[in-house]
């Protein structure tokens, strides 16, 4: 047992450090599941499909996820999103969604509430803490720290602490409940805004990524048309044909149907339509139906 005078004489109090990194790597590990499935969802409306490329859909948090068949977005947005889970949740009421199962809460070393100043600047550190992987060097300066502080603990000067211990920091029950509120309406408007693009502007990414997945075929000398052949038994890909497109057309919309004539060029230039199918909010979305390719 331990007592910590790091947040000094107004909050003292006595806490085995085994049992506090116990919690804090829990919390931790909810945290983790739960961004790494809102990256996948983000990545899987905003992303494209590249069997070639070296993205992932999840990053920024110590766990990198990628999955064959699943689109991916720019590394950078990853951050990002990983970068406001914890920054948002932190700033409006020092908790997150782990810490709230496992009731902790991030205070001030000085025995104070968090600052917005604080929690941007432990946010900030947390990409390096989370190095080279699963929080390497987190762990490290935690097990080195009588109150298990990761590094970005130690520069904000802030700790993670059980709600019980100090209960004059924890924000009132009406506070966080407005908080929350004002969250969740966020959320919603940001779902209601990645559905609207989900339906009317994610199609042009889904022609993206089927060109992106035709390429990625080997290609072996056979006698095909100049333009390729289409093979609906594996998927409506145009096979031993790169797709190298030079324009696209407007899209065409009707009853759950949106085509795209695509112009593309190899000896000689080239036209094709591509037809997707909508399956659903719930389902995957729009996903190509039927290709028809024909010479200029």
């Amino acid at each position: 047992m331990f007592t910590n005078d790091v947040v000094g004489s107004k909050h003292e109090f006595t806490l085995s450090k085994a049992r506090l990194a116990f919690l804090r790597i829990g919390a931790g590990c909810i945290d983790v599941v739960v961004l790494t499935s809102l990256q996948i969802w983000i990545s899987s409306i905003f992303g494209t499909l590249d069997p070639l490329g070296d993205h992932y859909q999840s990053d920024g948090n110590g766990l990198s996820v990628f999955m064959p068949g699943v689109p991916t977005i720019s590394s950078i947005w990853l951050y990002v999103i990983a970068f406001l889970y914890f920054f948002v949740q932190e700033a409006l009421c020092g908790i997150t969604v782990g810490k709230f199962v496992l009731r902790l809460h991030v205070i001030s070393a000085r025995g104070e509430r968090l600052t917005l100043v604080a929690a941007l600047l432990r946010n900030l550190v947390r990409f390096i803490d989370c190095l080279p992987m699963f929080y390497i060097v987190g762990l490290i300066s935690g097990f080195f720290s009588p109150t298990f502080q990761r590094l970005g603990d130690r520069l904000a000067h802030t700790v993670v602490v059980p709600v019980n211990l100090t209960p004059t920091l924890a924000y009132p029950l009406s506070t966080v409940l407005k908080r929350g509120v004002i969250l969740c309406i966020g959320m919603l408007i940001f779902m209601g805004f990645c559905l609207n693009y989900m339906y009317y502007s994610r199609p042009s990414l889904v022609l993206t990524g089927w060109a992106n997945v035709n390429n990625s075929y080997r290609y072996q000398a056979a006698a095909i048309p100049p333009c390729g052949k289409v093979e609906q038994r594996f998927g409506d890909y145009v096979l031993n044909h790169p797709i190298q497109m030079t324009s696209i057309s407007a899209p065409q919309w009707h009853d759950g149907l949106v085509s795209y004539t695509i112009h593309y060029d190899t000896t000689i230039p080239c036209q094709g339509q591509v037809t997707m199918h909508w399956n659903g909010f719930f389902s995957s979305g729009w996903s190509v139906s039927q290709v028809l390719i024909q010479t200029k």
